[in-house]
């Protein structure tokens, strides 16, 4: 499990229980503005509002002098170096509040990924599962529906034989990488000996939205145009610097 998977069983259980009574599109607009309203939240909390605005008003006075000025080019520096200061001082106040609030919406993007990219196939169909390189040492990788959930089988030559459950709908096995410590692979990882790079399942897509191109059919279709407007409506309500 990655740093940002840590909250995935936390999603997992809330969008399990809500499951059985709302359709998986109005659980994912309720996501988006739930986690709309807690970031912009959270991020006020964390931020020095007073001290922001303060800064936002010198920063917007700070151009208005520079964007006045109308002497010899060499006399500004003063000018200029007052709006980059004031810039740069709003900066500062931002980001370290917007950092922390958004690790919880990273946590969710994770997880969504991880669920809602694709579907498991129908019960008794198995999908086209390849290997990288495609003969690594007549190493086989095939879908086995003898377990439940079903898995990826790995057998070979001086192999010894792997599964790997299915218990999301994740299209690609791989080796532990440097990225991982971030960002993990629920069905798990190859061994570092293995002869093959990455196991590939030819799952379907999932699709949210049945119309527009494919780019935009899928759960960010739905996640992000509900999160973008929940978040102008809370930044213009709670006043947010």
């Amino acid at each position: 499990m990655g740093l940002f998977n840590i909250l995935s069983p936390v999603f997992g259980a809330i969008d399990n229980a809500a499951a059985p009574v709302l359709p998986v599109a109005v659980r994912m607009g309720l996501w988006a503005a739930i986690l709309a309203v807690s970031t912009m939240l959270l991020y006020k909390a964390l931020s020095p509002q007073a001290r922001i605005g303060t800064a936002k008003r010198e920063a917007r006075e700070a151009r208005r002098k520079l964007n006045s000025f109308d002497g010899e080019f060499a006399d500004a520096g003063p000018l200029i170096r007052d709006q980059f200061l004031t810039a740069f001082k709003h900066i500062g106040l931002v980001v370290p509040g917007t950092i922390i609030a958004i690790l919880p919406l990273l946590c969710f993007l994770v997880w969504a990924d991880n669920h809602f990219d694709y579907n498991l196939p129908a019960d008794g169909s198995a999908p086209a599962v390849s290997t990288l390189p495609a003969s690594a040492s007549g190493v086989n990788a095939r879908w086995d529906n003898s377990h439940n959930p079903p898995a990826i089988s790995i057998e070979g030559r001086g192999t010894a034989a792997q599964s790997y459950p299915m218990s999301a709908p994740v299209p690609v096995i791989t080796k532990y990488g440097p990225w991982n410590w971030l960002v993990g692979n629920p069905l798990g990882y190859l061994p570092n000996d293995s002869p093959l790079d990455a196991v590939r399942i030819d799952l379907p897509e999932r699709e949210f939205l049945h119309f527009g191109p494919s780019w935009m059919r899928g759960w960010l279709g739905v996640f992000i145009p509900v999160m973008f407007i929940v978040s102008l409506l809370m930044f213009k309500w709670a006043k947010i610097e």
